[in-house]
């Protein structure tokens, strides 16, 4: 095993992810869609990401998001590296992660096929019958996702109707304004969303693309706010040499063992050749 695959599994189960997932993302496990790749490749992403799988055909990665020092749940994603590293949720389980690229399977070879089944049978995926008998009907939509029995609790955003103010979880759902959505989250997670905010309200600055976000960064720091500085790093506008310099910085005053493990790995990957993000 390489240093970068041993400070990715020590990354993953830092998060407490299953064995089985940590799995998938080192590759001992082959994913049921042929063009993705594990471990991910290096296209760029901020460090609220932990890749388990790549595309690079479009680049996109899915992945599993977290923000540190927020009070957010963590979830799973899919990110659009070409839109402007766009973020949406696809999963907020392991089982329907494994289930959203059961459907993709299902999509892209028109059915159930011997490796999907051994791949299901691997993650401990026990609903392809399900999964097919839907993507007749609506295909590999997640809005169609909803009717499987995996997806009606802890529905996922991108699993939601339009505007639906039935979603329990924490991503940003910008046509909601049941919460304060824009204190708690970053740009990645709105682009080519329609704002709604309140009239007395308006975004932080780390969401503005003409705010320099490292000076942003130190003073939040100094503010001891961790937590803006955080959701800063994870906005827009960095170089990646000032990103990695945030990112110890935020290390040195966490104190957490864990997030240690996570630095470690995006220092690891985050090439200053790619310029940033």
């Amino acid at each position: 095993m390489t240093t970068h695959h041993k400070l990715l599994e020590n990354a993953l189960g830092a998060l407490g992810l299953p064995e089985a997932l940590v799995a998938c993302a080192l590759g001992r496990t082959n994913p049921a869609v042929f063009n993705l790749e594990a471990p991910a490749r290096w296209y760029v992403f901020p460090p609220a990401l932990i890749p388990l799988w790549s595309d690079g055909s479009w680049p996109t990665y899915i992945g599993y998001w977290k923000h540190w020092f927020v009070e957010r749940e963590p979830c799973f994603v899919k990110m659009y590296v070409g839109s402007g590293l766009m973020t949406v949720e696809i999963a907020r389980t392991c089982e329907q992660l494994m289930g959203v690229l059961a459907m993709m399977s299902i999509s892209l070879e028109d059915g159930v096929t011997p490796q999907l089944e051994r791949f299901a049978t691997t993650v401990g995926l026990d609903c392809l019958d399900a999964l097919d008998a839907q993507s007749l009907k609506t295909g590999d939509d997640p809005k169609g996702f909803v009717n499987v029995d995996l997806f009606k609790t802890l529905t996922p955003l991108q699993s939601m109707a339009d505007g639906s103010s039935a979603y329990t979880g924490d991503f940003p759902a910008p046509a909601n304004l049941n919460r304060k959505w824009w204190e708690t989250s970053c740009s990645f997670e709105i682009v080519d969303q329609p704002l709604c905010l309140p009239a007395d309200a308006e975004l932080p600055a780390w969401f503005a693309v003409d705010v320099e976000k490292k000076p942003l960064f130190d003073d939040f720091m100094a503010a001891g706010r961790l937590d803006y500085a955080w959701l800063t790093l994870n906005s827009t506008g960095w170089s990646i040499a000032d990103a990695r310099q945030a990112l110890v910085a935020l290390q040195a005053q966490a104190g957490d063992e864990d997030f240690d493990q996570v630095v470690a790995y995006w220092l690891s990957v985050a090439d200053l050749d790619a310029g940033g993000y």
